[in-house]
Formats: structure tokens, C-alpha cells, sequence
């Protein structure tokens, strides 16, 4: 519905007549009869797209992403992470040193998703195969490789979130005897990397069955790591370790994820597109697994078509979860728009005019009645280059998860559509003609 609201140019929001205003053009003034309009019932339909598999590896914001929960929107989500791990700096140690163990370190980065109140396990296996990127340098969130089904190590523990707890897993203590006698005895195999590598090829880390949690963890050049714990006499008992830190975590660590069961039989290519007719009006968004959300505004041209003379003064795409979809698994702070084409891929991202950052939503949220909680964008720029846009691809915008997260976290997001009954989608959008 179009409403006129008739305002001086400098007082767009606040007046409610026309004005007939002079505009200095050159050294001329003409007069120009202006109408500042408003139109809140622009169609934007909405689809749930699942991206093809992309890279997990070399990221900006690495991390080890593990376990598995229940989504009673989505699925079960999983997630599993390789890495390669390194020699120490000095492989010297006393000639009466003893070994006590070898433990799997990792820091927790307090990232969750899932239920934190109950006990959390996590799987260690020995790979079996190396890890090699494809001939364009990545990984994926579809790759894997082959490991050894048998356990190599396994904890099981309660989360504590917020507390950046260091988290231990003792490894198979044949395999640290082994690896302790190979340094006392400077094998062969831990002289170089490459022999070391040929040795032990990594790890893969994966959930317990009964897991309904997901949780991340940190990533430099001293963790994760392997530790190897050993004592000596030296008038006291001196306790000791060797670390055997990750390596290679820019280029060849990376996560795997997934959706089992999946309780929405999604797109089996990215170019498809599921409308949220067929998802009970509402459309969803997941970092990890690759769950984006199609916006389509097919008829923004036609306001061409009511004015000879138009121009887009500001333009807000509202956005509202769906109500009950955010009582145990917290909204995402922070998520993106994308220009996109007829196949659903990412072309760029809308930034802010002024600092020339991504743009993410301002989000509010309603936790006791869930009425008022929306994300907010403004999509001014992005509304004034599609209207004129002599293309004959519907505009189109791909909602996902903020870079950072999009490709290492399941953060998720379940969306009202237009039809929805209570969560809409809403375009707003103030324009002036002009004779």
C-alpha cells in the first residue's frame, strides 16, 4: 500500500503535505513539484537454499568444531574436525626419563550449540590416510579421510561455558610408549617432519552418540597439541612434558558437518530453491552446514512503471524469527546479506556506506513475548542499484551467517516468511518523485 505523506526533501519523516521546492541546477533554479513516498507492501518472497560443499580450511577465524545435537527444526547436526600435528622444538630428554602419558589438549573458545547442562563426549581416532587439499588448496565441509575405527582416546565431561576451560584427552598409552621409545632412541621417524608425517598422519576428532551438544575450540601454533608426559630424578622427581603442537591449522585443518535425519528434505543442488511455502512459511539459516535464505523482490521495477521521475531515499528490510524457534538456541548476532544471481551464489556482500564494513543486522530481541525481535538492514544502496538494473533477473539477496562463522560454526536461524502468521518479512521503502 502506498501512503502519501507529502514532506519537505530536508524533513522527510515529519510533515504530511506537498511542497513545491526550488533546486540550484547550475546557476539556474527551477522549480520542481516533489512528493516524498512511502510503501510498506513491496512482495518479498522467501526460499531455503543449501549451498554444495565449501571450503572449511584456510579461514581467517580457524577453529576445531565438534559433537552432534538435535535440532527439532533441522535435524541432528554434526560436526567433526582433522588436523595434522608436528614435532617439538627439542626432542631431548634424560637418559632415565620414565613415560607417565600422552594426552590431547585443546582449549575451548566458548562457542556453543546444543544442550550444556549434560555430560559432553568427545571421540580421538588415529587417521590412516594423509591429508591433502584438492588442486585448489582447500577443504571442505564435505571432505573426508580415512581413520582407524578404533578408539584412540575419548573424554567424557560436563561443559562449563564461559570459563575457557583446557580440556584433556588421554590417547592410547601403547602409542605413547612407542612414540617415547622413538625419541629416547632418536628414530628415524621423529628426526624430520616428513618422516613423522609418514608415521602419524593426524587426528580426527569426532562426537559421542549420545552427544546433544556442539562446542569450538581455539586454534594457534601451540594448541591443539599432543603432549607427551614424562618424570626424571634430578635430587627431586622432575615431571615434565614434550608438546607436539598442531601444524599446518591455516592450510589443512578444516571441519566437517552435516545434517542427519534431516527433518526438511532440502535442495539436492545449490541453484534449486525451496520455498517457504513447502516449510511452513518460514525459511532457515545455518552456518557449518550451509543453510542460506533466498530473498526475491520481483516487483521493485514496477515502481518505475508508476513514476517517470524516481528516487529511493531509504530503504529497511525487517526481518523476524520465528516465534518458539529461539527458547534453547540462542540467535545469531551477527548475520549478512549477499547480492546473488538466478543460482543462488554469493556475489558480494552489502556494506555500510560510510565505514565500507559488511553489514549485519541490528538486532532486537523480545525474550518474554517474542513479538518485537527482528533484525533490521539497511538496504538503501542495494534497492537504489537493483531498480534500475536493466537485468532481467528478479532482485535477489542470500541471508547467511556472518563470514566469520558461516564457514566454522552451525549458529542457526529460523526465519518468518511474508505468509508467516506471526513473523513477517517486511520491506519498507521512502522514495521521492519528482516532475
Amino acid at each position: 500500500m502506498i501512503k502519501y505523506l507529502g514532506i519537505l526533501l530536508l524533513l522527510i519523516l515529519f510533515a504530511c503535505k506537498e511542497q513545491d521546492l526550488s533546486f540550484d541546477i547550475g546557476s539556474k533554479y527551477v522549480d520542481v513539484r516533489t512528493n516524498v513516498r512511502f510503501v510498506d507492501s513491496m512482495t518479498v518472497k522467501s526460499y531455503s537454499v543449501k549451498l554444495d560443499s565449501f571450503a572449511t580450511s584456510n579461514l581467517d577465524s580457524a577453529r576445531v568444531v565438534v559433537g552432534k545435537y538435535h535440532d527439532p527444526e533441522i535435524g541432528d547436526v554434526t560436526a567433526s574436525s582433522y588436523f595434522r600435528v608436528g614435532l617439538p622444538s627439542s626432542r631431548i630428554m634424560p637418559g632415565d626419563a620414565v613415560y607417565d602419558s600422552v594426552q590431547l589438549v585443546m582449549l575451548d573458545n566458548n562457542r556453543y550449540m546444543g544442550d550444556t547442562l549434560n555430560p559432553f563426549t568427545i571421540k580421538v581416532h588415529r587417521l590412516t590416510q594423509t591429508i591433502k587439499t584438492g588442486d585448489d588448496g582447500y577443504l571442505y565441509n564435505t571432505t573426508a579421510f580415512r581413520h582407524d575405527p578404533a578408539v584412540f582416546g575419548s573424554v567424557t565431561f560436563n561443559p562449563r561455558p564461559a570459563t575457557d576451560d583446557t580440556m584433556k584427552i588421554r590417547l592410547d598409552d601403547s602409542f605413547g610408549v612407542e612414540l617415547f621409545g622413538l625419541i629416547k632412541e632418536k628414530d628415524d621417524r621423529i628426526i624430520n617432519i616428513d618422516n613423522f608425517l609418514s608415521y602419524f598422519k593426524g587426528l580426527y576428532i569426532t562426537h559421542g552418540e549420545s552427544d546433544d551438544l556442539i562446542m569450538g575450540f581455539q586454534i594457534n601454533s601451540s594448541f591443539p597439541a599432543i603432549l607427551l608426559y614424562y618424570h626424571y630424578s634430578d635430587l627431586t622427581v622432575q615431571h615434565k612434558n614434550m608438546s607436539f603442537p598442531i601444524i599446518g591449522y591455516t592450510t589443512l585443518q578444516f571441519n566437517n558437518f552435516g545434517i542427519e535425519n534431516p527433518l526438511v528434505n532440502w535442495p539436492d543442488e545449490q541453484d534449486e530453491k525451496l520455498s517457504a511455502s513447502l516449510t511452513q512459511n518460514q525459511t532457515y539459516v545455518q552456518g557449518g552446514t550451509g543453510l542460506v535464505t533466498r530473498l526475491e523482490i520481483p516487483y521493485l521495477r514496477n515502481l518505475l512503471e508508476l513514476y517517470e521521475n524516481l528516487q529511493i531515499l531509504r530503504a529497511e528490510l525487517i526481518l523476524e524469527p520465528a516465534r518458539n524457534t529461539y527458547k534453547f538456541f540462542a540467535l545469531p548476532k551477527n548475520i549478512s546479506l549477499y547480492y546473488s544471481d538466478r543460482l543462488n551464489r554469493f556475489i558480494s556482500p552489502l556494506r555500510d556506506d560510510v565505514s565500507g564494513d559488511i553489514l549485519t543486522g541490528n538486532l532486537v530481541v523480545d525474550n518474554l513475548y517474542q513479538e518485537e525481535t527482528s533484525y533490521t538492514f539497511d538496504v538503501t544502496s542495494f534497492v537504489s542499484k537493483k531498480i534500475i538494473d536493466a537485468s532481467d533477473d528478479v532482485p535477489a539477496l542470500l541471508l547467511a551467517i556472518t563470514p566469520d562463522d558461516l564457514y566454522n560454526f552451525p549458529y542457526r536461524l529460523i526465519l518468518g516468511s511474508q505468509l508467516h502468521r506471526d513473523n513477517r518479512v517486511k520491506l519498507k521503502i521512502y522514495y521521492m518523485t519528482y516532475e
